[in-house]
């Protein structure tokens, strides 16, 4: 009697699993169906970021393995119902009272600071290598590294008691002291902290303010050797003082006080540019998009956010071209170089897939700046491809 009762459990153990399966695969087969019937969003509102879109395929980019990790990203950001799942995540932390949320610290004075993450080791040293390969093959070329600490290494008084954070400044000292010494480490560590009490990051947003921007900036004039603005070159301009940053979005926290923007236009009006947007083919007079003070994300004010490609004449009369690899953290501080070259050629190496090397001898590059924050370059995987021209 019990063998009979014990072999009907496990007949009904067998037929619940199967059925948990078969529900299972039925489950991912619906999600798969809807990822590829439902039109690719642009826009995450709930995150307040551009997503990924399908990268282009050709045989080319495969091999490269450029093609993969950016189709990996896209199905990341495409996937349906990824704001749902996201604001239940929010929701689930704020109910239990954290101060915490999807990686976003609510912090002292009204400040949201994004969590530091472990580097990820085998992209740094790609891009090590790749950055050594390139300063080989551009021996004459004077190169510059600039990667900037985030708010959560500056701000650690603004931080919750007792919060987990990983030391951001001991990662970026292991980094300078592995590059090549043919790159000049531009280290704006001392300089922003020193000015850690004004407003150099935003609150509700991952980037630095304009004032943060150039700070860092006099920084890498003065290792530059750049001529020295005087205190009244610049007229500051508030644009905005309603922007509710990324952060306010990512971590679903109820910020009452939005951010100010504000550009730094130069006093005399002498200095001149012509923006080309080359992907786009579009051109603009002007550094700045005013559109973008009508949307949410208002940081797009700045060279209207991140491109594969820009390139900027200058009025400048002295024939030098600088050359930016870059997050959007640079797009802030480019308004600050133009007077110190004729050209600026900005190249986004997360959605730029061209020759660089061409690129160098068309553009005839006489120096070469990375310009990051330290979450993006810790954990990038799209430079090292870009440099090796793989």
């Amino acid at each position: 009697m019990n063998n009979r009762k014990k072999d009907r459990n496990k007949i009904l153990k067998k037929s619940y699993y199967k059925a948990c399966a078969v529900i299972f695969i039925l489950f991912i087969g619906i999600f798969v169906c809807a990822n590829l019937i439902t039109k690719d969003k642009t826009y995450s509102e709930t995150e307040n970021r551009i997503l990924a879109t399908k990268p282009d395929f050709t045989i080319d980019r495969l091999l490269e393995g450029r093609f993969t990790s950016k189709f990996e990203d896209y199905v990341v950001d495409q996937f349906i119902g990824r704001d749902f799942f996201t604001n239940i995540k929010m929701s689930v932390d704020k109910l239990l009272g954290r101060n915490q949320a999807n990686g976003v610290f609510l912090g002292k004075d009204g400040y949201l600071i994004e969590d530091f993450t472990v580097p990820n080791e085998e992209a740094v040293n790609q891009n090590l290598q790749a950055i050594d390969n390139f300063t080989k093959r551009y021996k004459d070329v004077k190169q510059y590294m600039l990667i900037s600490p985030t708010s959560v290494g500056i701000l650690k008084d603004k931080l919750p008691y007792s919060a987990p954070v990983i030391d951001q400044e001991s990662y970026l000292k292991s980094y300078k002291e592995r590059l090549t010494s043919s790159i000049k480490f531009v280290d704006v560590y001392e300089t922003l902290n020193n000015h850690k009490d004004e407003y150099i990051f935003y609150k509700t947003d991952h980037h630095w303010t304009s004032l943060g921007a150039f700070y860092s900036y006099e920084k890498l004039a003065e290792d530059m050797g750049l001529k020295k603005k005087t205190d009244d070159y610049y007229n500051v301009q508030l644009v905005s003082n309603d922007f509710f940053g990324a952060l306010s979005s990512k971590s679903g926290y109820d910020v009452k006080e939005g951010d100010k923007v504000q550009v730094y236009i130069p006093a005399k009006n002498e200095e001149h540019v012509v923006v080309n947007y080359i992907e786009e083919q579009e051109k603009s007079a002007s550094l700045y998009s005013s559109e973008a003070l009508g949307q949410k994300d208002k940081y797009e004010v700045f060279l209207k956010g991140n491109h594969p490609l820009v390139k900027i004449k200058t009025s400048s009369k002295n024939n030098k071209t600088l050359l930016i690899f870059k997050d959007s953290y640079a797009n802030s501080f480019i308004p600050f170089l133009t007077n110190d070259f004729s050209k600026i050629i900005v190249v986004d190496p997360r959605y730029y897939y061209e020759d660089i090397d061409k690129l160098m001898e068309q553009e005839n590059v006489n120096e070469v700046l990375y310009l990051y924050n330290a979450n993006t370059f810790f954990n990038d995987t799209s430079l090292s491809p870009v440099l090796n021209n793989e």
